[in-house]
């Protein structure tokens, strides 16, 4: 019978832990290992000197890594930290002590000194090599280069980073020696594309986010002619450090566990634990149910169970998917938080090919989560007051800004409540301030839907399939003239909302709809985020509930990605509509089960812990992941906005140097008006049909009027939407194309042909 991975692991552990203690005992004094241990223990000592004392502390690494006592250390860097110990610390005594062993020196080990013994054979030899070509300056300089290496391989850190984030710290409105990304367009992994034959990307390094998933592109400035404009990303010492917390105690651990045994028993429940999963807040077991035993029975027992652990609740996975055990989720004893920064420190954040990345939390197993938002493509998230809903979307608001500029990313966000976002509105990221009145709210996805029709008007003349395709053909021409395409120009950072120009003018009023070639270039993804749909469908519902399903329907291609976030998730709001176009969705504590099937489809939600306890459904799955959320606290909002602020003055200062001038972006409000205004003159006749030329819904008008067997005015006025006299104008264009009869009275005219037959008289 093959061994499990857990099992695997915890043999290896057990293995070199006794090696460990073995060797270790060799390099003692005492006589407790026989003639071959005595053999071993003046072999490493001469060989390796004080390296050897590394091994036993090797061996005792491994068997706690193995047994989970080192977090979720890997196996292979706990090895490859040790080893290389084994070798550098002998090597850094060489360069200190000035020892220097030629290759004539007698094996006489008697006759060594004190600091030859410490140094060893091996080491000594490579130290004096290394000095003799390079000097001791140079060897230092290559002790230093690998041990930075040691432990960016290892444990993903070295020292410069942290003295790299003091700086920023101090130089405040100075350029800051953040993270600099040069402009250029992302690669947009669409789960629609998987049959494309290029060949994947390399996976991104921390000094550029987005190396590997981004061609290299030419920085340029505002104007496309003067010195280049660089945009950084805030330094992740802006955020809090993770504090130092003890983990789940194993003794506590199989305490529960022999609990929850002898709890089934006393209800004639057998079963044995034959696994555990521990995480940052909640620890699984996995039972196995003796033969005859039912599931349900267990999942009937959630809260005689909590009774009997003195458990806030606890959630029953029955049973486990693509396991032959009973899930049972218990609150640990000491929790432990989840950061945001420890999560962007992580390897897997900067191994993501995700192209919108955010950073949700830990599973159950302590592995990041880092979800996609392109290939969601739009979040749906709920949870009663107080759960952890509105710092979910803090979470996600930084992970967005810590991967993307202004200029490559844009938000919109609302606020109904007043509260919760407008610690953003000094973010750069933003096309427009923190919506908080609903009717304009209303007003914004209008624009946005606007928007979404721009960019499918602009990939139709170039030929792109999506975003990315467009950014790619745009990015081959060259970054142009720099003129941004109507609709969302590249806000400055810190400037409060402005733009970057060669020219000071700009023509008011709406986005033409026919794009310009010539004045291509790379479009921003935009995300929109509502803190609280509720008020919208309580008050605007019938202004919000249709573009909503049209943006979640239509906008992916666009870039344009929805995040809604409710803390009443009833049918009421969450809409089938709405529900049917967001497969992506969180849902945290919620009060009864009726509220999770609402989010979810299925129970689980009301059992959840509350203060970041979520479960995440990804796109493609049926079975939701227990997830504890990421925390990030006010402090560090401000921190980063202040960021942003401080570097204002700087940028500003910078730009007037290079004679550039900030223009503002329209006001998007501004916008929806005229296209409002517009529409009732045209719908009210003030915009005539040119003689000889068709209306633009005359086509569907056409098809109005047949499936409905009859043409009136009225009839256009309410499925169409539009005014009297327009509605009048197109009665008298189907009339004289043939399509209706003449006018009979006030009865409605009768339609003389079929649909068959509508093309050829719309040709």
């Amino acid at each position: 019978m093959p061994l499990s991975p857990r099992h695997r692991r915890e043999l290896i552990a057990i293995v070199a832990l006794l090696v460990g203690v073995f060797v270790g005992l060799t390099l003692l004094p005492l006589d407790l290992t026989g003639p071959a241990g005595r053999a071993l223990g003046r072999f490493l000592w001469q060989y390796l000197g004080a390296g050897a004392a590394v091994i036993p502390i090797l061996g005792i690494a491994l068997g706690l890594a193995g047994f989970g006592r080192l977090g979720a250390t890997e196996l292979w860097r706990v090895a490859v930290l040790f080893v290389g110990l084994i070798f550098l610390v002998p090597y850094a005594l060489a360069i200190v002590l000035g020892v220097r062993l030629a290759t004539d020196v007698p094996p006489d080990y008697a006759q060594w000194t004190a600091a030859h013994r410490l140094v060893g054979v091996a080491p000594a030899l490579l130290a004096a090599g290394v000095t003799s070509v390079i000097g001791t300056a140079g060897a230092v300089i290559v002790l230093l280069l690998a041990l930075s290496g040691l432990t960016i391989v290892t444990l993903d850190w070295h020292p410069f980073r942290k003295l790299a984030g003091a700086a920023a710290g101090a130089a405040g409105a100075a350029e800051s020696p953040g993270k600099t990304v040069p402009f250029a367009p992302p690669t947009v992994l669409e789960e629609e594309e998987e049959e494309d034959t290029e060949a994947a990307p390399p996976a991104p390094t921390r000094g550029a986010p987005w190396s590997g998933l981004l061609r290299a592109r030419p920085r340029w400035s505002g104007d496309g002619k003067g010195g280049e404009e660089v945009d950084q990303l805030p330094p992740v010492d802006l955020l809090a450090p993770p504090p130092a917390q003890a983990d789940a105690g194993e003794e506590e651990l199989d305490r529960l566990g022999q609990v929850l045994i002898d709890t089934l028993a006393t209800f004639h429940v057998e079963g044995k634990i034959v696994g555990r999963t521990t995480g940052p807040v909640v620890t699984q077991f996995e039972v196995a149910p003796a033969p005859g035993v039912k599931v349900g029975r267990i999942a009937a027992l959630a809260d005689d169970l909590a009774l009997a652990m003195r458990a806030q609740s606890i959630r029953i996975v029955a049973p486990i998917p693509g396991k032959a055990a009973v899930g049972v989720e218990v609150p640990n004893p000491t929790a432990r938080i989840v950061t945001l920064r420890e999560l962007i420190e992580t390897g897997e954040w900067d191994r993501t090919r995700g192209t919108l990345p955010i950073a949700l939390g830990r599973d159950l197993e302590g592995k990041p989560i880092i979800a996609d938002l392109a290939k969601m493509p739009h979040f749906l998230i709920a949870g009663a007051t107080g759960s952890g809903k509105s710092v979910c979307i803090n979470t996600i608001i930084t992970s967005l800004v810590y991967r993307y500029t202004p200029r490559e990313l844009r938000m919109l966000m609302i606020d109904p409540k007043m509260v919760e976002l407008s610690a953003y509105n000094a973010l750069p990221h933003l096309r427009h301030a923190v919506v908080t009145d609903n009717r304009e709210a209303a007003q914004v996805f209008k624009w946005t839907i606007h928007e979404m029709e721009n960019r499918y008007e602009l990939f139709h003349a170039s030929g792109a399939r999506n975003i990315h395709d467009y950014n790619r053909r745009v990015g081959d021409r060259g970054p142009g003239s720099g003129v941004q395409q109507p609709g969302f120009g590249v806000r400055d950072p810190g400037s409060g909302g402005s733009t970057v120009s060669a020219s000071a003018s700009r023509t008011p009023g709406p986005a033409p709809r026919t794009p310009v070639p010539d004045s291509r270039s790379p479009l921003p993804y935009v995300v929109i985020i509502v803190d609280e749909l509720a008020d919208l469908m309580m008050t605007v519902q019938a202004e919000v509930e249709k573009p909503l399903a049209i943006l979640a329907q239509k906008a992916r291609a666009t870039g344009i990605h929805l995040v809604l976030a409710t803390q009443r998730p009833s049918v009421n709001v969450i809409t089938g509509l709405i529900k049917a176009n967001f497969p992506s969705r969180v849902a945290f504590r919620v009060a009864a089960k009726v509220d999770s099937r609402t989010v979810l489809d299925q129970n689980g939600a009301e059992a959840l812990l509350g203060n970041g306890d979520m479960l995440f459904l990804p796109p493609g799955r049926s079975e939701p992941i227990r997830v504890q959320g990421a925390f990030i606290g006010t402090e560090e909002t401000e921190a980063i906005t202040e960021w942003y602020q401080a570097r204002q003055a700087a940028r500003d200062a910078a730009r007037r140097a290079q004679g550039l001038l900030r223009e503002e972006e329209e006001d998007i409000l501004a916008v929806v008006r005229e296209i409002e205004a517009a529409e009732a003159a045209a719908e009210a006749g003030g915009v005539a049909t040119p003689p000889g030329e068709r209306d633009v819904l005359f086509r569907e008008a056409a098809e109005t009027c047949i499936q409905h067997q009859l043409g009136s005015t009225s009839l256009l006025q309410r499925k169409l939407r539009i005014g009297y006299g327009r509605a009048a104008r197109i009665i008298d264009q189907l009339h004289e194309a043939g399509i209706l009869g003449p006018p009979d009275g006030s009865r409605p005219r009768e339609v003389l042909i079929g649909m068959g037959q509508l093309d050829e008289y719309c040709s």
